[in-house]
Parts: C-alpha cells; sequence; structure tokens
C-alpha cells in the first residue's frame, strides 16, 4: 500500500469521526442542555445545566490523529521515494514526519532547512511545505496550526476541553406607515451571558412590533493554547475544514510529488 493510499484511508476515518461527533453533538442539543432565566428588565441569561459529553473529546483526538497520521504518511512516501538523488540517513525512517511548525523561525527558511525530518526531497516539494507551514499567513496555515496545536494537547497531556455554547438570532418585524422592516442579528453567546433585544427604530410612528429570538447550543474546544477564533466554531466544523484543507490543498500537490 502506498503513501497516498493509507493516508486517504485515515481521511476516510477522520470523516466518519466527525460525522459521529455530529451524531452525539445532536443528541446533546435535543435533550436541551441549557435554560433561559429571564430577568424583570427584559433580558435573557443562558444557563447550561449539562455539560458535553466525554464522547466528543474523546473521537475528537482520534479524528485529529488521523489527520496528522496521514500527513505523515504522505511525508514518509515522498523521502521514500528520494527524488533527490542522494543518499538517504541510515535513521530516516525514525525522524520523518511533516513538519508543521507553529513559531517563525528567527532565520528565514531556506532549502532544505527540514532536512532532519525530510531529507533528499525536491525543491519543488520543499517549496510547497514551507508555504503551508502554520508560521506563514493563510487560511491553509491557519486551520493547520489548529490541527497541529490540538494534536499535540491530545497526544502529549490531557483529552481536549470543550464548552457548550449558543448562537442566538433575534429577528424583528416593525410596521410602519407604508412601510415594513424586518432585522436579525446572530451571536455567540457562552454560559452566564445575559442578552436583551434591543432595536433602534426609524422616527416614524410605529403600527406593530414583532419580535422573536431563539438560543441555539453547541459544543466548541476550550483550549487556551489555541488561537481564540476556535470558540467560534463548533468542534465537528472546525474538524470538517482542517481535514477539508487536507484533502483540497495537500493531497493535490502531493499526488503531483508522489507519481
Amino acid at each position: 500500500m502506498t503513501g497516498m493510499e493509507s493516508a486517504n484511508l485515515k481521511l476516510v476515518r477522520a470523516e466518519e469521526h466527525i460525522l459521529a461527533i455530529r451524531d452525539i453533538n445532536e443528541d446533546y442539543t435535543e435533550r436541551e442542555p441549557n435554560v433561559i432565566i429571564k430577568h424583570p428588565d427584559g433580558s435573557n441569561e443562558l444557563k447550561f445545566i449539562e455539560s458535553p459529553p466525554d464522547a466528543i473529546s474523546v473521537l475528537a483526538g482520534e479524528c485529529i490523529y488521523q489527520i496528522r497520521s496521514a500527513l505523515d504518511h504522505l511525508a514518509f512516501q515522498l523521502v521514500k521515494l528520494n527524488r533527490g538523488g542522494g543518499a538517504l540517513p541510515r535513521d530516516w525512517e525514525e525522524k520523518c514526519a511533516f513538519p508543521l511548525r507553529v513559531k517563525l523561525p528567527k532565520k528565514a527558511p531556506v532549502f532544505n532547512c527540514f532536512d532532519g525530518t525530510l531529507p533528499g526531497i525536491t525543491v519543488q516539494a520543499f517549496t510547497f511545505i514551507e508555504s503551508v507551514q502554520p508560521y506563514n499567513r493563510g487560511e491553509v496555515n491557519a486551520y493547520l496550526g489548529r490541527l497541529a496545536i490540538l494534536s499535540n494537547i491530545d497526544k502529549h497531556r490531557h483529552l481536549h476541553v470543550t464548552k457548550p455554547q449558543a448562537h442566538r438570532r433575534d429577528e424583528a418585524t416593525v410596521r410602519y406607515k407604508g412601510m415594513v422592516m424586518n432585522t436579525s442579528s446572530v451571536m455567540r453567546v457562552e454560559d452566564g451571558t445575559t442578552t436583551k433585544q434591543d432595536y433602534d427604530f426609524p422616527d416614524t410612528e410605529v403600527l406593530s412590533v414583532q419580535v422573536s429570538g431563539a438560543f441555539h447550543p453547541f459544543v466548541s474546544f476550550d483550549e487556551p493554547t489555541v488561537d481564540p477564533g476556535v470558540l467560534a466554531f463548533p468542534v465537528a466544523d472546525l474538524l470538517q475544514t482542517c481535514l477539508d484543507r487536507v484533502q483540497q490543498f495537500v493531497i493535490p500537490k502531493f499526488t503531483e510529488f508522489l507519481k
């Protein structure tokens, strides 16, 4: 079996974990794990009475492992082909890995600064791998960086910490003489957050106002070492995007390199 074949099998397995997380998350939210406390001033406070299932943390770690391992299988196959043509180090198999460096290097990267883990690769392969490093800016880089940090947490420290949150969606329909105005807003709220529906209506005679609001709970990562942006994503959505970036950007390039 080639490295590309095993990498793709691992990515398929990662997708299965994501679907399992979605199922558990759906069961969790259907149990209505939150309550809304209405205050006299018209504000609503979100309180969660049930923590997210631990199974989400376990499955998230397994999903992250499969994606990260898939990258290493691609790297191993790349070095094994030895397109550079030189002699490979005796212990290359033990050290071979796909680099995901989060910290910006002190010196500008040059070919082949990954020689310790990727000896014998071509300039073209090096250029691509360096371009997707998390220390560079870009959407792909950001998600590979999140993958790297989440992988290290699960592999070396503890199960991933998760937290319940909710998206609050407010909608209002305001009727004036000869005019109807619809407004809507969505905001992310956490446990204990107090919100209040406030609308600024035009200085015109208002005939009627219909206001509705709803909280839609979800489970996110709660890891302080990962950038704050991850809190805006449900666990399954974040992992799906990491998987998508590998399948859409890394796999096609390595398909060329491994021909």
